[in-house]
This record gives C-alpha cells, structure tokens and sequence, in this order.
C-alpha cells in the first residue's frame, strides 16, 4: 500500500526526484508541450500553472527555490 506524503515530507521527496525529472523532461523536447495540451483539454486555470506559479513562496513556503 503507498501512502500519501504531506508537509515536509513531500517537499523533501520533490527536491530528491526533481533533478530526474528536469534531465527526463530535458531528453524530451515534445514533453512540456504535452502538458500544456493536457492542461488545456483539461480547461485547467492559466494553462494548469496553478496557483504556486503567482506565489511559489505563499503557496509552499518551506519549498527550495
């Protein structure tokens, strides 16, 4: 069974996958344009950027920049 991660744990677990994830997206020229496809389809507000793309430090304050 997989749990859900919350706070900082969830913080901590982004920052280790997120190096992978940029090399992974990097090796992948069609990716972030798949995700704006996705995000419009989906209608989600200001192209799926969310609310932490405005506020990244309000929204999760004790992520690393």
């Amino acid at each position: 069974m997989t749990s859900l991660l919350h706070g900082r744990d969830l913080v901590r677990a982004f920052d280790h996958a997120a190096p992978a994830y940029d090399l992974l997206t990097a090796l992948d020229p069609g990716h972030l344009g798949a995700l704006r496809r996705s995000a419009r389809r989906l209608r989600l507000a200001d192209g799926g950027a969310g609310a932490a793309a405005a506020h990244p430090r309000s929204a999760h304050p004790e992520a690393h920049a």
